[in-house]
Formats: structure tokens, sequence, C-alpha cells
């Protein structure tokens, strides 16, 4: 299967697997936990490591006194990887995740492992995948995965990716759409029925609504913990202010997991 094509959740579980077999079960939850969400600045960093920098011959020399290092170095990688689930538990956090990625990478490609990563940072409590910071952001999401997907109009999370950032600024018919276009490629992917039931809210679509979140609960989507993490809403009281709405009651109970 083409990794475009997969949902995030999908690359998940393989990238699970991928680690498994070359890493050894036990040492999979020590690559993950790694991934942890960036809290530096780059502009910054990178502003001073640039002013900090000697001259030009400087830079040079050291280059060329580092050759030898370096080749010594990728040996000594190129034998850790291809060494025996036995000697890498041995290894250090370090070298386990060095392995790890790079079998990631050979397995997933590049877009793959930046999904895979994605859930592991999810997961080790960084903020909600496709969370979205405010308009300006949201128009720019729209358009890169509006050019990403004349390349390859399959990209299954390209979509919900899209439609999220279009429900942000209020265009919830678009994003309906996406969501929907979601479905025809993945017919039983339950978080896009969950993202398309709750923009029906916005729309006071009551029964699409529910039919859409109950079918997202049915597979396997805890909903009123996924409305509040998804969300910048704190209950359903605060959907419905912030929307001048008021939901149904069954649908309520089911937003608060009742």
């Amino acid at each position: 299967m083409n990794t475009l094509e997969m949902t995030d959740d999908e690359l998940y579980e393989m990238g699970v697997k991928i680690l498994t077999d070359k890493l050894g079960a036990s040492q999979v939850p020590r690559f993950i936990r790694q991934i942890r969400p960036g809290k530096g600045d780059y502009s910054v960093d990178r502003h001073k490591l640039l002013a900090n920098q000697p001259d030009i011959d400087t830079i040079v020399k050291r280059i060329q006194d580092k050759r030898k290092e370096r080749e010594a170095e990728e040996h000594a990688r190129a034998e850790r990887f291809a060494a025996p689930q036995s000697e890498i538990e041995k290894m250090t956090d370090i070298e386990i995740y060095e392995i790890g990625s790079r079998t990631l990478v050979s397995k997933l490609g590049a877009a793959g492992v930046w999904s895979f990563t994605l859930v592991c940072q999810d997961r080790n409590g960084g903020p909600p995948r496709g969370l979205i910071k405010n308009a300006e952001e949201a128009k720019e999401y729209i358009k890169f995965y509006t050019a990403s997907l004349r390349l390859n109009p399959k990209i299954v999370e390209d979509y919900i990716r899209r439609g999220t950032a279009y429900s942000y600024i209020g265009k919830h018919t678009k994003a309906i759409g996406d969501y929907t276009a979601a479905l025809k490629l993945k017919p039983n992917y339950a978080n896009a029925y969950y993202k398309r039931g709750v923009v029906w809210l916005h729309i006071k679509e009551w029964e699409r609504a529910e039919a859409d979140l109950m079918t997202a609960k049915d597979k396997g989507v805890d909903i009123a913990a996924s409305f509040h993490n998804s969300y910048s809403y704190k209950s359903v009281e605060d959907f419905e202010t912030k929307n001048e709405v008021k939901v149904p009651e069954d649908i309520a109970a089911l937003l608060r997991g009742e």
C-alpha cells in the first residue's frame, strides 16, 4: 500500500510493527518516548549559531580535521544498525533512536515518518494533531493541502487536515466535502465520521450529526474525549454559546460521554 494514502493511525500501527521487527518489542517504548514535542525556537537558535561561527578558513580546517572522525563514526553507525536485537537491547537511548529512525525512513518514507511522529507527539502529551492556532494559519494550511491534493488526490489525511482548516474559518460546507472525500477513500475511517459529525453540529444538521457521531463511536472513537481535546470548547454549553445553537439533549449527552 502507498503510505501517502494511509491514515495516521494506519501509519502508526505499521511503524510500531517495523520498529518491533528491528528493535524488539521491549525497545519500542524506549524509541517512542523520545519523540516529544519540540520546545525550542529554531529561528533564534539558528541566529545564535550563525553569529558564533568563525571565519571561512577556520571552518574549512575544522571540516578537514573532522573527516576521518566522521568516517569512523559512520562505520560505527553501520555496525550498530546491523546489530542483532540482543545487542540493540544494550544500546543507549540515542543509539536506539538513531537505528529506529533510519529503519522507519527506509520503510515509510519521509512523509510516512512525519505522520508517525505526529501521532507519537500527540500520545506523548503534545498538542492534538491538526490543532490550528488562528485563521491565518488555517488559510495557509488550506493552500498547502490543496496543492498536495492536486499532486495526489488520494492522500486521506490531507482531506482531513484541510477539512479541519476549512471548519476553523467557518467554511463548513467545504469541510464536509473534504471529510466526505476522505470517507470515499477510507469508508471505515472513524476519525472522518467524527469530524464530519462535529461540523454537522455547526450548521444544525442534527440527524446527520448524530448519525456520524454514533458511527464514529461504534468504530471506537471516544466522543467526549475527542470533543474536549480537539476543539477549543470547555463544554457542550460553551459550544452552544460560541455558536449560538442549542444542541439536542441526546447529542449533548453523547458529547459529554453519558
